[in-house]
């Protein structure tokens, strides 16, 4: 078998394969006696019709594709091999043209895109928006939500204010008939918080207890047979108006009912927290800017094929999704008001930008020489050992040279290319000032941590 390799474009190739007339011969009887165990040729018994009967029940074009689909699938191998091509996605076939020696077949292949060298990155400035330092209002209102899961309530004799809970009873009808929803009796409603009734809150502030309130208002959500927005008639009667006692905050609460034994390093550890959620953002968000700044300098022709392939991948992953929700796709996109069409255009968006980021990760990977060795390979394993009966090493014995184990190797030396990325440039806020983000030393083969998706 000879064969060609054209270049379409920097990732794409045209291969023509030539398929001499004898193994073709010899194909096309294999498919038809293959053929003919699938149907039916009267006057003979299935399997046995002979290779001129199966062509004229199925035709001669179908014994002919399928043996050249066979011949492909025995010959591709040695033209991966022979042209150190890998298809990211399986090949086309393009054209099938009788020769005299036999038939040629265009494959149009799709490949990985790579990029040889990456844009400049080292210095390079990153403008974040930086949120606000941490201060003792925000560790205040911290706290506050902690002592609020042990607050109590006491009854007060005042008009209620937002942050009370009032004990109603509260009925609703539509056009002179109750219904049953809204409606309950003891209930208690904390002012301030959204119910099925739009705008109860507005209603209800500054009553006190014994009030009686009625009104007219939209339904926040369909009920029943009534829809969003229906109007309804409401009335409310105020039972009682509590307010929330928070316990305080001292050192005798604090070694109760938490891990510290004073207010002072329950406070610290709150401030130590609240500052390492606002690092974890600012380090979320230059890695967010980084790769999208570096993406849009990249001049990478992604084939199609190759896009279409890893959004169709996305878009049943997420259908999945939505089946073990209960849901389907077609009841998603009635429900944002979308066409399939723009739903899979955003999962074609998506993975355009996964398959940029990759190449420039790897291209990062490859420019500062990172190599992943044997142990990195066996920390990654742990996840599955742990699952399972194995040990360790018999997994990675199993999966040497595996498809698996090249994904593993891939997913680490993304994340170590990620993690030299985040500290070869320099953040700053709007006005220039360089930003600590406070990079712990660069992590060994044995602590780097997966941080892409």
């Amino acid at each position: 078998m000879s064969f060609t390799v054209a270049d379409v474009s920097d990732f794409e190739r045209r291969i023509t394969l030539l398929l001499d007339s004898s193994r073709l011969e010899a194909a096309e009887s294999r498919a038809a006696r293959r053929l003919a165990r699938d149907i039916h040729v009267n006057g003979f018994r299935r399997g046995k019709a002979p290779r001129r009967m199966v062509e004229r029940v199925v035709g001669r074009e179908r014994v002919r594709n399928d043996a050249i689909e066979d011949l492909l699938t025995d010959r591709l191998p040695a033209v991966w091999e022979g042209t150190g091509l890998t298809p990211a996605v399986s090949p086309v076939v393009d054209d099938i043209r009788e020769v005299e020696t036999g038939v040629e077949v265009d494959l149009f292949v799709s490949l990985w895109p790579t990029l040889a060298i990456p844009p400049v990155y080292e210095g390079r400035t990153v403008e974040l928006e930086v949120p606000e330092e941490i201060g003792e209002e925000a560790v205040g209102q911290h706290l506050d939500r902690y002592r609020e899961q042990f607050a109590e309530l006491e009854t007060v004799e005042r008009p209620c204010r937002i942050g009370d809970y009032v004990a109603i009873d509260l009925s609703s009808s539509h056009e002179g008939r109750p219904l049953e929803t809204p409606a309950a009796t003891g209930f208690m409603y904390e002012l301030g918080v959204e119910t099925l009734v739009e705008g109860l809150t507005d209603h209800l502030l500054g009553c006190e207890a014994g009030a009686v309130v009625e009104f007219e208002a939209p339904l926040r959500v369909a009920v029943g047979e009534l829809a969003e927005g229906t109007v309804i008639g409401v009335r409310v009667v105020v039972d009682d108006v509590m307010e929330k006692l928070l316990p305080d905050l001292d050192d005798e609460w604090v070694s109760d009912f938490t891990d510290f034994d004073t207010a002072s390093e329950l406070r610290e550890q709150v401030l130590e927290d609240l500052e390492g959620e606002r690092l974890d953002s600012l380090r979320s968000q230059l890695r967010g800017v980084l790769l999208t700044e570096l993406a849009e300098e990249m001049e990478l022709d992604i084939p199609e094929a190759v896009v279409d392939a890893s959004a169709v991948r996305m878009f049943e992953e997420f259908r999945g999704r939505l089946d073990k929700q209960g849901s389907t796709v077609e009841e998603y996109v009635e429900a944002t008001g979308q066409d399939i069409e723009a739903v899979f255009g955003q999962f074609r968006g998506r993975a355009t930008a996964q398959i940029q980021v990759g190449a420039l990760l790897d291209s990062v990977a490859e420019h500062a020489g990172i190599e992943v060795g044997d142990e990195e390979i066996l920390d990654a394993y742990q996840a599955f050992a742990s699952r399972t009966d194995q040990s360790v090493e018999s997994i990675a014995e199993e999966m040497a040279g595996s498809a698996l184990e090249n994904s593993v190797r891939g997913d680490i030396l993304r994340t170590r290319a990620l993690d030299i990325l985040m500290r070869a440039v320099v953040p700053t806020d709007g006005e220039g000032a360089v930003i600590d983000l406070r990079f712990e030393p660069p992590g060994t083969p044995e602590t780097v941590e997966d941080e892409t998706e």
